[in-house]
């Protein structure tokens, strides 16, 4: 063959080249700031006013100059310049932030405090007292001063801190006082913390990071930002508080609330099961959050309250396994991390909710508990005890469970151990512990982890010790990620306080990961999944191969996990006793396990096809395709959504979803079709109302047709009491004839604090 010409061997370079830069720029982070970076603190000799003018000269003295925000969403140096500031004193913390914004629009809508987030442009610095991301929180505020935080301690992180903001020329200002007693702080008499600021951008969908790492992730809308990232942020040192002392040091606080109930369904609430069923309404009830020292708190509680007026939670979508939800009661939430996230390595994560040996959104109403939470030095833990009776079943329980997380500063080093004792009147005893441990290498970017957890007691079906392996070997990298999984969940692994997808499994899984951006793409990433596991059979209980494209373009509209997943389950025909014989009374995709009798395999091969426009603004429009055999029947699902702010004051969104599933034995065709409306009064600073209007007909789908009408009204008082007033409940699958008053009155610090 004769050698090509020269311009012909140009064709495929210049092609190449083209369609690399189409998808792959490599990341900027020239200038950004690094985990090795430290800074030192500007002690501000007098307080500093709550002015978003700056017009305090002392503020220049705090300038962060060093280093430039890097846009996580199109892995790029960010475009728009932001300058911020930052002192402290024996009292607070004081943070200012100068955001240039030309060419692009300001948007602030949202007017009520930790209402609406992420759909308004806002700044924000993220603090980690720990050093080592277990203590560790995020301040933001918006172009109107509406502010936001998170702990990721709790759930229920709200405390009383200030931010005013202005909208100047092409940018905005703003400036933040945060009370130091609002933080753990550790007793030392100098102190180093991590730290970050980041912004969102609303009209752009983009999110910057003043620290930066190849591996640090974006997530859409409220997602961001997380505190997964906190081993990326640099070093403020030589901050001088006596953390012991004065306004530095958190305090004991306690909230006591009153609730009555009025309405034919007034004893009708939420069960762990998801079923309204009656309950007798508590009327007094009593949390406390004691300070043992400067980190480690006592929380107890008498006579919680169920009601659920402060967090509503619902869904239809079909599932294959268990929805794994959020804890949001005082007692529970207060410190969860340091039990129910113990365990940084457990079994599932990617396709299936992760497995937990301590979930409490399981525990029903109870009666009373202690618990003592915290953390010293590298270590955070927590132990607690609760008591109850759920009056639905008979059923008297006295649990205890306990976790404890050591790390090192850069995660490089990590070890747990975490369990439950659990004693039940109605099923058993149960007992199970658990041990992990977890490395990094930074250089090399491998990371691995080993993790066992063992169970025993008269709750098992079959008297004995069960266990939890897993094991995984991994390389991360900026730009991929390679993962080899191993697990071996023995048969009927379940602890009675925990969260178990599926037992009886035993075999590899693995995952495959690529991300990147372009010139015409914002951010792509593929992901490809794969796992083979048996039972104890010998046949393969699951099996699944999943391949999802996620990317996210110039003109704002957006591929939200579009892909194909085959996978396979299998279930066995639960017999009438334990000798293996007599008619089948159930099946279980749970185990087989001693009979095997029975065996089903069903198919979960489902194309999926999301898109979105606009997906982390004020304005997002989302629409779905689903369509494959799903267990016994053919499932074609549709799902639209949006939402819009109506001025300052109003938002509205709605959604309109259908299914429907062709039985694969009897032929027949049944349709499910929900449409939901809600609309959002942002009434002031510290209070809103929401209502929201839900119809459900059909039974081709995972939910019971019904009408649901709800309304709620929440206002925090200038004492930081609060009221909360709600009709009905959209969690339910009817219109809950119920009117529930709670006012809860509080002493001391703030709500999780």
């Amino acid at each position: 063959m004769a050698p090509l010409p020269p311009k012909a061997k140009a064709l495929p370079v210049a092609f190449f080249a083209a369609f690399f830069a189409l998808f792959f720029e490599p990341a900027g982070a020239g200038a950004s700031v690094r985990a090795t970076q430290s800074f030192p603190a500007v002690l501000a000799p007098h307080p500093l006013a709550l002015d978003p003018s700056l017009r305090d000269a002392l503020w220049a003295t705090g300038a962060v100059s060093a280093g430039a925000f890097e846009n996580l969403t199109t892995i790029k140096p960010a475009r728009l310049k932001t300058s911020v500031f930052l002192l402290y004193d024996a009292t607070n913390l004081y943070a200012a932030f100068r955001s240039e914004q030309a060419g692009v629009p300001v948007l602030a809508t949202q007017k009520t405090n930790d209402v609406g987030f992420g759909l308004d442009d806002f700044v924000g610095i993220g603090i980690d007292t720990s050093g080592n991301g277990s203590q560790a929180y995020y301040f933001e505020t918006t172009p109107r001063g509406t502010r936001y935080q998170q702990a990721n301690e709790t759930a229920r992180y709200r405390p009383q801190w200030q931010a005013a903001a202005k909208v100047m020329g092409d940018g905005w200002t703003a400036v933040m006082i945060i009370p130091l007693r609002a933080l753990r702080l550790h007793a030392a008499p100098e102190q180093a913390w991590r730290f970050n600021f980041v912004r969102g951008i609303s009209a752009l969908g983009e999110h910057y990071s003043w620290a930066f790492d190849g591996l640090m992730q974006d997530q859409p809308g409220t997602n961001w930002p997380g505190f997964y990232d906190v081993r990326f942020w640099p070093t403020l040192s030589g901050l001088k508080i006596a953390g012991g002392a004065g306004g530095a040091r958190a305090r004991t606080h306690a909230e006591l609330y009153t609730l009555a109930s009025a309405g034919r369904d007034r004893n009708q609430f939420a069960q762990p099961d998801g079923s309204f069923r009656p309950e007798t309404t508590r009327n007094f009830g009593l949390d406390l959050t004691y300070l043992l020292t400067n980190t480690i708190n006592f929380v107890g509680t008498a006579d919680p309250d169920f009601s659920n007026v402060e967090i509503d939670q619902q869904t239809i979508a079909p599932q294959e396994f268990r929805r794994n939800l959020q804890e949001y009661r005082p007692f529970f939430a207060q410190g969860s991390n340091y039990i129910s996230g113990a365990n940084v390595a457990p079994v599932g994560g990617f396709i299936t909710p992760t497995n937990e040996i301590f979930y409490s959104p399981s525990i029903g109403p109870f009666d009373r508990g202690g618990k003592i939470e915290g953390g010293f030095g590298r270590q955070s833990f927590g132990v607690l005890s609760f008591r109850g009776y759920d009056q639905t079943t008979g059923n008297e329980f006295d649990d205890t469970a306990f976790g404890f997380n050591h790390a090192l500063a850069d995660r490089t080093f990590i070890y747990w151990t975490d369990g439950v004792l659990a004693h039940h009147s109605a099923v058993g005893n149960d007992t199970t512990a658990e041990a992990g441990v977890a490395g990094r290498n930074l250089k090399s970017g491998f990371v691995w982890a080993l993790d066992q957890a063992l169970e025993t007691g008269s709750w098992e079906r079959s008297p004995g010790f069960e266990h939890s392996s897993s094991g995984f070997i991994d390389i991360h990298k900026p730009n991929y990620e390679a993962n080899l999984s191993y697990y071996d969940v023995s048969p009927n692994y379940n602890p009675i306080d925990g969260f178990t997808t599926i037992s009886d499994i035993r075999g590899p899984a693995g995952h495959l990961y690529f991300n990147g951006s372009g010139t015409t793409i914002k951010n792509w990433n593929v992901f490809l999944y794969g796992d083979r596991l048996l039972d104890r059979s010998g046949a393969v209980h699951q099996a699944d191969s999943a391949l999802f494209l996620t990317a996210t373009f110039k003109d704002q509209i957006s591929i939200n996990g579009a892909g194909l997943s085959v996978g396979m389950l299998r279930s066995y025909d639960v017999l009438g006793n334990s000798l293996c014989t007599g008619a089948a009374v159930a099946s279980s995709y749970f185990t087989g396990f001693p009979c095997y009798a029975g065996g089903r395999t069903d198919r979960y091969n489902l194309l999926s096809v999301p898109v979105g426009y606009r997906d982390g603004t004020s304005s997002p429009i989302d629409v779905s395709f689903t369509d494959g055999p799903f267990g016994p029947f053919y499932l074609h699902q549709y799902t639209s959504a949006t939402s819009r702010q109506i001025g300052t004051r109003y938002s509205v969104s709605m959604e309109y979803d259908g299914t429907y599933e062709r039985d694969f034995a009897s032929g027949g065709l049944n349709s499910q079709w929900l449409r939901r409306i809600a609309v959002g009064d942002s009434i002031g600073p510290e209070s809103n109302v929401s209502l929201s209007l839900r119809a459900i007909n059909g039974r081709g789908g995972f939910a019971r047709p019904g009408l649901d009408f709800a309304i709620g009204y929440h206002r925090r008082l200038p004492s930081n009491n609060e009221i909360f007033l709600n009709y009905g409940t959209p969690a339910a699958d009817v219109t809950l004839n119920r009117l529930v008053f709670k006012y809860l009155f509080r002493f001391g610090g703030g709500a999780g604090t």
